[in-house]
């Protein structure tokens, strides 16, 4: 059962916005390359038909190490929202986003695949499930139920 879902995200003024398809069972990802570490990048890969640009686009900046990759940021508040490329040992073209510039999205306890970027290798490094930090601490918070 496909848990395929549109998602709807921003920059932090909102003057780009943007949707998203996907199924967060199907995992995220995390690269450990000196930009996503940077920006704490914490995305989801999809095809470019499952990705829509509704506003903004004369606000965004581009920046790029080579071709295979453009991350794509609000030229206004600086916000760094997705990116696009195409990467073979990714499965060719593809848009990334960054989850954390989605409007209210709960994605407690979906996996994140950690892959080695940083070495242009796109290995998978590692896997874990993604714990929320408020809503974690929340529950450190709340007493003992019987």
């Amino acid at each position: 059962m496909s848990n395929l879902r549109t998602y709807k995200g921003s920059c932090q003024c909102g003057a780009v916005r943007f949707e998203v398809d996907f199924d967060p069972s199907n995992g995220t990802t995390r690269c450990n390359c000196t930009i996503c570490t940077k920006t704490a990048w914490w995305g989801v890969n999809v095809k470019p038909d499952a990705f829509r640009l509704l506003s903004g686009g004369e606000v965004l900046g581009d920046y790029s190490r080579h071709e295979t990759m453009h991350a794509r940021f609000c030229k206004v508040c600086g916000i760094r929202m997705f990116g696009h490329g195409d990467i073979p040992e990714l499965g060719g073209a593809f848009y990334s986003v960054n989850l954390n510039c989605l409007d209210d999205a709960d994605l407690s306890g979906i996996q994140i695949k950690y892959l080695d970027g940083l070495h242009d290798t796109w290995e998978q490094l590692a896997v874990a499930p993604y714990v929320d930090p408020f809503s974690a601490g929340k529950r450190a918070d709340s007493p003992a139920r019987a």
